[in-house]
């Protein structure tokens, strides 16, 4: 079902859609070769086939190993704030990756709000680039709360399986989402799903990202795998304990690698930010992620398969713990 208020149709449209002469943009085309290509070559994926031929392969079993805590029950709705202190830090990338994570794994509905100012992709990369706004999906729960998840779901936008709900990018001119009518959204949302994923703007500062942080039981910091975001790691979670507000949040650092060929490993500086007393997971390279369309979990590396749902397991506990 789609929402009641489509948001303005974006440029990159859908994949293989015409523009108005006929003919694909660049951006769509793009769009449409990058989606479905998978992180692992052909070459790869056939050497790595031929070899478990020869050998027990036990991936399915680690697989599902590392995948039980996302399946965990929730008895009370969970919120998780994805914040970042610079672009390019893979916030998005994260958000909806957990959101695809729980989404397949899970039979009840997940809910992934883009919280960003304006010019957020969460849409996008989780499939729905039309879906309305969450300025316009707190404005109508405002008018008329839903009464029960199909109401629900006609507020926002599904996604993937259908129980994946996702608001697009807020508009320009909207106000902060800090105010009762998102407040009200987020009540909503929170006695029907059993996880809130809220992908937040740049910066820890913003109306939005504190009200999504106040309304949050884990905050999720995106950092890069380099030197500048492995400062901004410590830094910021230095600075987290001395906040009151903050303070009351737990915080998991999430360090990304989104270059292949960069000098640190996302695993290994994650151990050592937690030999520091950070709480910290690593995210490695993934060329499909990398991509910056929508994510498909089955073209996703094998590697990235188990650490996106032991990623997702560990975020669930952290939240209801």
């Amino acid at each position: 079902m789609s929402s009641p208020v489509n948001a303005e149709p974006l440029p990159y449209g859908a994949p293989g859609t015409a523009t108005p002469d006929g003919f694909e943009s660049t951006p769509q085309r793009l769009r449409r070769t990058l989606r479905t290509r998978p992180a692992e070559g052909l070459l790869r994926r056939s050497v790595s086939s031929a070899g478990n031929l020869f050998r027990g392969d036990d991936y399915p079993h680690r697989l599902a190993e590392a995948a039980a805590g996302a399946q965990a029950p929730v008895s009370t709705g969970r919120r998780i704030a994805v914040v970042g202190s610079r672009g390019g830090a893979g916030k998005t990338t994260l958000a909806a990756l957990l959101g695809s994570v729980y989404s397949s794994m899970r039979t009840d509905a997940v809910t992934v709000l883009d919280n960003a100012p304006s010019g957020g992709t969460l849409a996008l990369r989780t499939g729905v680039p039309d879906a309305a706004s969450l300025d316009i999906a707190a404005a109508e729960v405002s008018r008329r709360p839903p009464t029960s998840l199909a109401d629900l779901s006609a507020l926002l936008t599904p996604a993937g399986r259908g129980n994946l709900l996702v608001t697009g990018r807020r508009g320009t001119g909207g106000r902060p989402a800090a105010d009762d009518a998102a407040k009200a959204l987020s009540l909503a949302i929170s006695r029907y799903c059993p996880i809130t994923v809220m992908d937040c703007g740049t910066g820890l500062d913003l109306p939005s990202t504190r009200w999504a942080l106040s309304q949050s039981h884990l905050a999720v910091f995106a950092t890069t795998a380099s030197v500048a975001g492995l400062e901004d790691a410590g830094l910021y979670a230095t600075a987290w304990q001395r906040d009151p507000a903050l303070a009351a949040v737990p915080l998991l650092v999430v360090v990304v690698r989104n270059q292949p060929d960069g000098p640190f490993r996302a695993d290994a500086e994650a151990r050592r930010l937690t030999r520091m007393g950070i709480d910290a997971v690593g995210l490695g390279y993934d060329r499909h992620l990398a991509a910056g369309v929508e994510i498909s979990l089955g073209l996703l590396a094998r590697r990235t398969r188990l650490e996106a749902a032991a990623l997702a397991a560990g975020v669930l506990a952290r939240a209801t713990a």
